[in-house]
C-alpha cells in the first residue's frame, strides 16, 4: 500500500477519541503534519505530549471550521468524529449529517486532496443470514445512529457529484483493541460479571476489526489512487463467531458465565421494547447477535492491497495485556 504522507497537512476530527487518536499517532509517525481537532479543552493533551499539533474547534460551528480551513492549508481531511448515542437526539443529525456536510463543502471549496469519511457497517441494518458488501442497497431502519450515517454518506456523495470532491467512505465493524470503550473495556467488564450475551450458543457472526488494522485501511484510503470515489468495509478476516470474539474476553477472566438464550427470545423482547428506546435499534442488536451473514472485506483487499495483519488471536492478546496494565480486569 502507498503511504507517502511526509509533510502532508492532515486534519483529523475525532482525534481525541479512540479511533481518531490511534489514527493521528499513526499519521504523525508516517511524517504527516497532523492537526488534531479538540472540542473539549484538555482532551488533546496526550496527543500534544506526543508532538501532535492540537487545534481547538467544533465541527458543528460553521465560523470556526471556515476559519480553520482558511488559515491552516489543510491537504487531507480524516473525518472520524460522530455522535454515537445519548441525548439530545437532535445531535445525531447535527453532528453526523450537518457537520459532515459542512466539512465536505469546505473541503471542496479549499481544494482538499482527499476527504475520508468514517461511516459504519451499521448502515447495512439487520441482514440476518445474508452476506453484504459495498454494493448492498442501504435502507433507513429507525436507528438514529445508522440512519444519520446513511444520510451522511449520501451527503458526501452528493457534494462530490457537484464539486468533484475526492472522497472515500470507510465502514468499520466492531473496532476493538487497547483504549476501546465499547468493544474492549465494556466487554471485559461484562465478561467479569457474566453479562456477555451468547445467543444461540454464540454461533452468530461478529464483525471485529482490530484498531491497527482499521488505521492501516484509513491510511490506505488517504493515499491510494484507487480509493477515490469508493466505499470500503473495514472488518477483519472471517467469518468470526460471537463465541470466538466474546469467548476471547471470557477467557481473560477466565469464566464460563454468560447470558445464554435461544435466538427467538431476544428477538421477541427487542421487538416489544424497541419503541421505548428510540436512541438504540434493539432489533438490529438482536439480529446482529444471532445472524450468520458476513460483511465482506474483499474490495479493500483487492483494490487497495489492504490486509488485516493483526489476527483475532493477536488482537485479543494485545487487548488483554492492555486491560491488565490498566487494572480493568481486576476491577
Amino acid at each position: 500500500m502507498t503511504t507517502d504522507l511526509s509533510g502532508k497537512r492532515i486534519l483529523v476530527t475525532g482525534a481525541t477519541g479512540f479511533i481518531g487518536g490511534h489514527l493521528a499517532r499513526k499519521l504523525h509517525g508516517e511524517g504527516a503534519d497532523v492537526l488534531a481537532l479538540e472540542r473539549t479543552p484538555g482532551k488533546g493533551d496526550a496527543l500534544a505530549r506526543d508532538g501532535i499539533a492540537v487545534v481547538k474547534g467544533d465541527i458543528t460551528d460553521r465560523a470556526q471550521m471556515a476559519t480553520l480551513f482558511g488559515s491552516q492549508n489543510v491537504q487531507i481531511v480524516m473525518h472520524i468524529a460522530a455522535w454515537l448515542g445519548g441525548r439530545p437526539f437532535s445531535n445525531f443529525r447535527l453532528v453526523n449529517v450537518d457537520a459532515t456536510r459542512l466539512l465536505a463543502e469546505l473541503s471542496a471549496r479549499y481544494g482538499i486532496e482527499r476527504f475520508v469519511f468514517t461511516s459504519s457497517i451499521a448502515v447495512y441494518g439487520p441482514h440476518g443470514d445474508a452476506d453484504v458488501d459495498e454494493t448492498t442497497p442501504l435502507k433507513p431502519y429507525n436507528s438514529p445512529y445508522a440512519d444519520t450515517k446513511i444520510q451522511a454518506e449520501s451527503t458526501v456523495q452528493e457534494i462530490a457529484r457537484s464539486t468533484n470532491l475526492p472522497f472515500v467512505i470507510v465502514r468499520p465493524g466492531m473496532v476493538y483493541g487497547p483504549g476501546s470503550r465499547g468493544w474492549t473495556i465494556r466487554l471485559a467488564q461484562w465478561a467479569r460479571s457474566g453479562k456477555l450475551p451468547l445467543i444461540d450458543g454464540g454461533h452468530g457472526t461478529a464483525y471485529p476489526v482490530y484498531i491497527d488494522n482499521l488505521v492501516d485501511l484509513l491510511v490506505a484510503c488517504a493515499t491510494h489512487p484507487a480509493a477515490v470515489g469508493e466505499i470500503f468495509n473495514g472488518v477483519d478476516d472471517g467469518p468470526v463467531t460471537y463465541a470466538e470474539f466474546l469467548g476471547g474476553y471470557m477467557a481473560m477472566i477466565p469464566t464460563h458465565r454468560a447470558i445464554r438464550l435461544p435466538g427467538w427470545i431476544p428477538k421477541i423482547l427487542t421487538t416489544l421494547a424497541n419503541p421505548f428506546y428510540p436512541e438504540t435499534s434493539l432489533i438490529y442488536l438482536a439480529d446482529q447477535l444471532s445472524g450468520r451473514g458476513w460483511v465482506s472485506n474483499r474490495k479493500a483487499k483487492d483494490r487497495l492491497g489492504w490486509t488485516p495483519h493483526v489476527s483475532l488471536k493477536e488482537g485479543l492478546a494485545n487487548s488483554e495485556a492492555w486491560l491488565r496494565e490498566m487494572g480493568i480486569l481486576d476491577e
